[in-house]
């Protein structure tokens, strides 16, 4: 490596406190600048230039810490889902480095904004004709639910199992807006509230642009959980490792489908996949039930840690670590016909090899 090589710029939030919610949901907003360690581990050895950088405050402190880089000679890995815990900030950050002239791995401001608002993504699916549960946003405690029950309620627009737990599964009309008025009060945010669906649950993590390409599916092991309605993926499953449900529910990659289970799935997937207009990758949250795929969640920047869905998908197709990361790396260079000009320079004076 030397100073003509290109500059990855690692993106991240670093969560020091929660402006609300419960005070263990730090646990999962802290887990981006741990991934962010690995990713810079994971680039410098496949030979990049990398250099972390912290969003923590506000954009302004973003904008002077990314004054020292020139958008030609760097290019930004974007792990940021938001700063100071706020979700909807990571649409402000990807403005920002994108009307400063940086090119970035992953979805864009709109497609992020889209992603984040839960209700607003499921109604985007319905217009596309892809199945999601029946849902309704609450902003107060009050009003009947039009849809049939039990219903799961969750916070609207949080990720990471944030604001879920046994009790956001519910199934009466008191317990509904009990649970609404928890979201609406702890999480300061609105409340989804969707119509449970049983079945099996399973992720679809994806790649690619102009072909997208369907790594390995995984599925949640419920079959230590005997009650059906505790057959989620809460906040303490997947974040507590002391916890019962963390111990008891397992993932299997790859998930054991029939020839057309797995081309349903896959289809509903690389249909939201293209309809909310997801980049470079993502991955997509579906229950399964009656032979229909019904689309629970979209990641437009999954969690990529060790040992996470993602990267295990990753795995179960060949790649390592660093060579899954180097590999959104590279769909997204493509994309954007992004080249540091010193490279192109190098590359005219390349001397011709002969076979």
């Amino acid at each position: 490596m030397n100073e003509e090589d290109p500059l990855i710029l690692i993106l991240y939030n670093e969560e020091l406190a929660i402006p609300c919610g419960e005070a263990k949901d730090l646990i999962a907003l802290q887990d981006t600048a741990s991934v962010a360690v690995r990713l810079n581990e994971a680039l410098a050895s496949c030979g990049y230039r990398t250099i972390p950088l912290a969003v923590r405050n506000s954009l302004e402190e973003l904008k002077e810490s990314l004054k020292p880089f020139s958008p030609e000679t760097a290019f930004v890995f974007n792990l940021c889902d938001g700063f100071r815990g706020n979700n909807k900030a990571a649409t402000k950050v990807i403005r920002l480095i994108e009307r400063l002239g940086f090119k970035h791995t992953g979805s864009s401001a709109e497609t992020s904004s889209l992603c984040i608002d839960k209700g607003r993504a499921k109604e985007r699916l319905m217009v596309a004709g892809v199945p999601t549960p029946s849902f309704q946003v609450y902003t107060q405690p009050v009003g009947a639910y039009r849809y049939k029950l039990p219903a799961i309620v969750k916070p609207a627009v949080d990720d990471a199992s944030i604001g879920i737990d046994l009790d956001s599964v519910v199934t009466t009309h008191e317990e509904l807006l009990n649970r609404v008025a928890y979201v609406l009060e702890r999480y300061r945010q609105p409340a989804l509230v969707e119509e449970f669906i049983s079945g099996r649950e399973l992720s679809v993590s994806m790649w690619g642009n102009k072909y997208v390409e369907v790594l390995p599916i995984t599925e949640q092991d419920y079959s230590f959980i005997p009650n059906p309605l505790n057959r989620i993926l809460s906040y303490e499953a997947k974040w507590m490792p002391d916890s019962y449900y963390f111990k008891n529910i397992s993932a299997r990659c790859p998930a054991y489908l029939d020839v057309e289970d797995k081309r349903r799935v896959t289809e509903a997937a690389t249909r939201t996949y293209r309809t909310v207009g997801l980049r470079d990758f993502g991955r997509v949250d579906i229950r399964y039930h009656n032979q229909i795929p019904y689309i629970i969640d979209i990641n437009e920047i999954p969690d990529l840690a060790p040992g996470s869905g993602f990267p295990n998908a990753a795995m179960q197709a060949g790649y390592s670590y660093a060579g899954m990361v180097e590999h959104i790396l590279k769909l997204a260079m493509q994309r954007e016909r992004w080249q540091c000009p010193q490279l192109v320079l190098n590359s005219l004076f390349q001397p011709a090899q002969t076979v």
